[in-house]
């Protein structure tokens, strides 16, 4: 019997007789027992994932999957973000649940995932806030718009102007995660530039059979170069502010996606400098330590800041107690 015949031989026993164990097998087949341990390797580099199980023997995983099986851009999406997106509640009534299962089983059965590492998954849990349906649904329009690069049709509210524009085209290149939040990185047909888009703040999402190629000049890195948050200025603003020593630490903490630099003083403040496209976003995130953050630079931002403080001062002062 030559070794292919052996291993076809070796492969439907097993499939026949669950629990055979290599003492058996190589009994059946005229070889060694460490011959069957070089055959079982064989198999599972050919994507033939065998299986031992404690006191008993071998296990065939049914529909075996081959190496050169793919996952699909959903597949490949949904494992990325599906964990972060559903913070894992409501799994089943999730929209990207199906394609998740789908390509978890394609790794499990490819890879050798024991039930120790299956056990150790559930303990890992990433929650974000609970999205309605609506939001899931323009988050699958959305994923599968990228992963088959066509454009969208959707209604999308800007916070800035307070107003809802109908039937926008965009052309999604990206999904990132900024601050917590998703955003979409792509082409507006209405502005003729690359802009981002919050994802809750989409309406409706329709996907079209329009193919879209991106721009030879675009790439993400550079897109959000220099930016605080998820927006981007055409300006550059270079701050610098000063931290009371209360804080300090705190600052010194946190991980930015952009680079700050650091000076330490002497009675334990801190200055921060940092050159960013996203002036404000970038002051919305200094407000938030209030007394305890001074800007010191640029001029003409120290000074809107101090009338911006100046007027909520006389609103406390007019502003009678209840």
């Amino acid at each position: 019997m030559k070794q292919g015949e052996r291993l076809h031989y070796v492969l439907s026993t097993i499939k026949e007789r669950p629990g055979i164990t290599a003492e058996e097998l190589a009994d059946l087949c005229k070889v060694s027992t460490r011959t069957i341990y070089r055959y079982i390797r064989s198999m599972d580099n050919l994507g033939v994932r065998i299986v031992t199980e404690t006191n008993k023997g071998y296990k065939l995983i049914e529909s075996p999957v081959p190496t050169t099986s793919q996952l699909s851009p959903e597949e490949f999406l949904a494992i990325s973000l599906f964990p972060l997106i559903t913070g894992q509640t409501k799994m089943k009534q999730n929209a990207l649940y199906k394609p998740f299962e789908s390509a978890m089983q394609k790794i499990v059965n490819r890879f050798k995932v024991n039930d120790d590492l299956l056990k150790l998954s559930k303990k890992i849990r990433i929650h974000a806030p609970k999205e309605e349906r609506e939001q899931e649904q323009v988050l699958q329009a959305i994923l599968e718009s990228i992963a088959r690069e066509v454009t969208i049709i959707c209604d999308y509210y800007t916070m800035s102007r307070d107003s809802l524009t109908e039937k926008r085209m965009i052309d999604p290149y990206e999904l990132v995660l900024r601050q917590g939040n998703l955003y979409v990185i792509g082409y507006c047909h209405t502005r003729d530039d690359v802009r981002t888009f919050r994802l809750s703040r989409f309406q409706a999402v329709e996907m079209t059979e329009k193919k879209y190629y991106v721009l030879d000049d675009f790439h993400v890195d550079t897109h959000y170069q220099n930016t605080w948050g998820a927006t981007a200025d055409a300006e550059q603003v270079t701050f610098t502010i000063r931290f009371s020593k209360d804080v300090a630490r705190y600052i010194r903490e946190e991980r930015y996606h952009i680079d700050v630099r650091y000076e330490e003083e002497a009675d334990g403040s801190l200055l921060m400098q940092v050159t960013t496209r996203g002036a404000e976003e970038f002051l919305r995130w200094v407000k938030q330590y209030g007394e305890h953050a001074v800007i010191l630079e640029p001029k003409e931002y120290r000074e809107m800041m101090l009338e911006e403080y100046s007027a909520l001062v006389k609103k406390y002062l007019e502003e009678p107690c209840r």
